[in-house]
């Protein structure tokens, strides 16, 4: 039986807060701390579902990070989605950490894919019988009804629930003030008929937004999507080709980008544009579940 301690919403310093914590908390025995953990207080695009929790430990210390999770747990509203996540790249113990969250009564909810380009500086084919334009050329508004219709029939388990959770539109204008940053000005694209005036957003056929990922010198494919009436023409190649091109254009190093495993055409799509799933360990687990009340 650990003593779970609760810390000070800020960082481990507990002079800078951190906005994203509902809770923090940590377990100490004579001085050393085996494991610490938070409740964030909601998704990455700031619904109230899916509250993150992160976990942390050292070796040989499950025990206390089964505290951790459980004093989590305790402080979430009543009926909160909770999510665990677990990735090759970011965390230790991994078979521990999946066996904890099930054995917590968190169920596996979605796995996905990591795949890595990298500019070795190869050709790179430049997009064919599309318009491209800009987040910047259309407007926010436009870019987000564009990404908003994109939603419809997703494969990605998590943006599934946000839709659900928000709305297409409301999560649409979530992901735009969440991930886009005057940098990302030349990287948010959209595709059309390359004669179109562009006087609305349904003459847009998809779009892809590039960021920069928490790496150095590293990209990431942001989001990605083709409105359902223009699927299966290979637009989603000439999307990828785009964001390509935008890697190199900021200097980047390369890209990493996560795809749900169940997105078959997706996980295809990047294999044929140079995204490879075997170049890293990449891999990302998300178990959830939901508290009573």
């Amino acid at each position: 039986m650990f003593t779970v301690t609760t810390l000070p919403l800020g960082r481990d310093d507990a002079t800078r807060p951190d906005d994203r914590f509902a809770a923090r908390f940590a377990v100490d025995v004579d001085g050393d701390r085996l494991a610490s953990g938070e409740l964030c207080k909601g998704s990455p695009y700031g619904d109230e579902s899916g509250r993150l929790i992160n976990v942390r430990w050292s070796r040989g210390a499950v025990a206390a990070a089964r505290a951790i999770v459980e004093a989590a747990v305790e402080a979430a509203p009543p009926g909160a989605e909770l999510q665990i996540t677990t990735n090759t790249e970011v965390h230790d113990w991994i078979d521990e950490r999946l066996a904890l969250a099930t054995s917590l009564g968190f169920t596996l909810w979605q796995e996905k894919e990591g795949f890595w380009l990298t500019d070795r500086g190869q050709r790179l084919p430049a997009t064919e019988g599309v318009g491209v334009r800009t987040l910047a050329d259309i407007g926010r508004d436009a870019y987000a009804e564009v990404v908003a219709g994109c939603t419809a029939g997703t494969l990605d388990r998590v943006d599934a629930d946000a839709v659900a959770s928000m709305g297409a539109l409301g999560w649409a204008d979530a992901l735009i003030g969440s991930c886009y940053a005057d940098e990302d000005a030349a990287s948010w694209f959209v595709i059309s008929n390359p004669a179109g005036e562009h006087r609305a957003s349904g003459e847009y056929w998809g779009f892809v937004a590039v960021g920069l990922f928490d790496e150095d010198d590293t990209g990431t494919i942001l989001h990605i999507g083709v409105l359902p009436g223009h699927r299966g023409r290979g637009y989603v190649d000439q999307l990828l080709r785009l964001a390509n091109l935008a890697c190199r254009a900021r200097g980047w190093k390369g890209m990493l980008s996560d795809v749900d495993v169940t997105n078959a055409p997706m996980m295809a799509a990047m294999e044929r544009a140079g995204h490879h799933a075997a170049d890293r360990p990449w891999h990302k687990w998300v178990h959830r579940m939901r508290t009573s009340g």
